[in-house]
């Protein structure tokens, strides 16, 4: 009898909070684990009722038909999960209806034991309390409203088919007894629904406090764009990768003249001056791209070209529209910017610092050569 309790509880996973079915590598064998000691713990429990049975409480062909059926579920549960016919469902280890199926089984026992029928119980008790931390508030109401339903059905039949076994006045009291513990199952069903759903939204916030703190750690705070240690990383497992077949181009940008922007205008306008030029360059780029602040009025772009001349082409083109962007003076005027640019291909021999230090020599030459133009190493 303790079997189909306690063990078709354990054998059950908690179904899913978000809503979403459990589909990791761990969970079937996690769960054919499960059920497995299930009916271990079910086979102790026939070994109970035949103990029942020796001690003259209960006839050995109602065992005979309860303990195969009492194993079912379980049995039937293994089947399903090793064969992977409840894989597509939200609770693979079908908790409810093994709950359901375990407070059945109690209440059958009830009905054989006897004078031994008031373990069963405790143990149904045990299985609604192990069904708070499986189940939602809602299902465990309705597992006690079936659990009392059922044992004052079973109460009921026996008081009327053995009232020398059953007497009415203790089944009646029995059936009282019950009317007061199981309720409260229900309210800490909903305490710990409500628990829970508390939790599941601290965890949400939290994953979304880190998310954020993990996306502000590799943003420039003025631009929004890759900072310099996210473009780091970004190069050097690009590197890595190229080394075993393929390449890419590193591109530099420099904004002409920024510094007499700043004496002239003022720092405030040369910030304006780089939210802007980011905000233009992150509209151009595309998403097999990677563009950052490299530092100061320097931006680094990953581009994935093959060919040295396809990505000259493409700073060509981000040069030209780049000087198309205009900052608001404080007086109204618009200030225009251009932009030099070095390209620089990654070679199977290169380092992270060896491309950006040919793309940096070729950014020198562009300016050198009278600046707003590209220029490749």
């Amino acid at each position: 009898m303790a079997g189909p309790v306690v063990l078709s509880l354990v054998t059950t996973s908690p179904p899913p909070t978000d809503g979403e079915a459990r589909h990791d590598a761990t969970g079937p064998a996690l769960w054919r684990r499960q059920v497995l000691a299930a009916l271990a713990w079910e086979g102790g429990g026939v070994v109970f009722m035949l103990l029942v049975v020796a001690l003259g409480h209960a006839p050995l062909s109602a065992v005979l038909v309860w303990a195969p059926l009492s194993m079912l579920m379980s049995g039937g549960t293994l089947l399903a999960l090793s064969l992977g016919w409840t894989r597509h469902r939200r609770d693979p280890a079908l908790t409810v209806q093994q709950v359901a199926w375990a407070v059945g089984s109690a209440v059958a026992c009830y009905g054989l034991a006897g004078p031994m029928r008031a373990l069963t119980i405790p143990l149904t008790c045990l299985a609604l309390l192990f069904s708070i931390f499986s189940l939602g508030a809602e299902m465990v109401r309705w597992m006690v409203r079936y659990a009392i339903g059922l044992y004052g059905v079973v109460m009921m039949a026996m008081a009327v088919a053995q009232p020398d076994r059953y007497p009415p006045f203790e089944e009646a009291t029995s059936f009282l007894v019950l009317l007061v513990v199981l309720p409260g199952f229900a309210v800490l069903g909903a305490r710990w629904s409500r628990v829970r759903q508390q939790l599941r939204q601290q965890r949400g916030e939290l994953q979304s406090a880190l998310a954020q703190l993990a996306d502000a750690a590799e943003r420039d705070a003025l631009t929004g764009l890759f900072n310099r240690r996210r473009l780091t990383q970004s190069l050097e497992d690009r590197c890595a990768q190229s080394a075993r077949g393929g390449t890419f181009h590193v591109v530099l940008l420099d904004i002409d003249h920024f510094k007499a922007i700043n004496d002239s205008h003022g720092h405030g306008v040369g910030d304006q001056v780089l939210q802007g030029f980011a905000q233009r360059l992150t509209t151009l780029v595309r998403d097999t791209d990677l563009a950052g602040r490299w530092g100061g009025e320097e931006f680094l772009l990953l581009l994935p070209h093959d060919q040295t001349d396809e990505a000259v082409q493409a700073a060509e083109r981000l040069r030209e529209e780049l000087a198309l962007l205009t900052v608001p003076l404080p007086s109204g005027a618009p200030l225009s910017v251009t932009v030099s640019i070095g390209v620089a291909r990654f070679e199977p021999t290169d380092t992270p610092e060896g491309v950006v230090a040919r793309a940096d020599r070729a950014l020198y030459a562009a300016k050198a050569l009278g600046r707003d133009q590209v220029v490749a190493h």
